[in-house]
């Protein structure tokens, strides 16, 4: 795999805003432009979907797409919903528009599956190099394990070049100060990198299908 400018990791940070706040893309605040990288979808409904019915889940997918399309001024292009079912990716890739899927946590570099026929692209998401383990256990249980543990993946993944590593992050989690503290010293680290591209999943799906498209 190549990375732009040699870098040997593609390493991208995943925000999840799921509760309002002061500055949110809700309040159609301009000054919440400033901060926006790249907006992708976290389903409609936050359960799991295993038993719901097709119709429903597919009508979820569209008012998503609906709704960030109208508040952003432009659809998203990438998917997640997190608690899948059996039909998801297949009704993530009949609505169309996306560039990537990333509900899958199978490896550390995108790849392609094959749905209804045709490559989709997955970029993988992470449970383990995420703030939710804050709150589930066994999780974190000091805020210098959780900067540790980050620091120790993205080493690995440099060593071995070649890799992509995705950080999840949740405002009410990380966003408490001692948490923030040990995140920022983990940013601090990994820009002082100079072999670590620091990109929107947007960027690495674009890249990927440029330099790897599917066969």
């Amino acid at each position: 795999p190549r990375w732009p400018g040699g870098a040997r990791v593609a390493l991208s940070f995943v925000l999840n805003y799921e509760e309002g706040a002061e500055n949110t893309v809700l309040n159609g605040d301009a000054g919440s432009e400033l901060y926006l990288h790249e907006v992708a979808s976290h389903g409609w409904r936050w359960f799991d979907y295993h038993d719901v019915p097709e119709d429903v889940e597919r009508a979820h997918i569209a008012a998503c797409v609906e709704t960030i399309t109208r508040l952003c001024g432009r659809p998203p292009v990438g998917w997640y919903t997190g608690r899948i079912s059996p039909r998801t990716r297949r009704l993530v890739a009949e609505q169309g528009g996306f560039l990537y899927d990333s509900d899958a946590y199978d490896d550390d570099l995108p790849h392609y599956v094959e749905v209804a026929g045709k490559p989709q692209l997955i970029i993988p998401y992470t449970l383990d190099n995420n703030d939710m383990k804050f709150a589930v256990p066994p999780g974190f249980t000091s805020n210098d394990g959780y900067e540790q543990h980050l620091r120790d993946a993205l080493d690995l993944l440099r060593r071995e070049g070649g890799r992509m590593m995705s950080v999840g992050m949740h405002c009410r989690l990380v966003g408490r100060p001692a948490r923030a503290a040990a995140l920022s010293r983990f940013l601090d680290h990994a820009a002082a990198c100079p072999d670590v591209w620091v990109a929107t999943r947007e960027e690495i799906a674009r890249h990927w299908l440029r330099e790897h498209p599917p066969k």
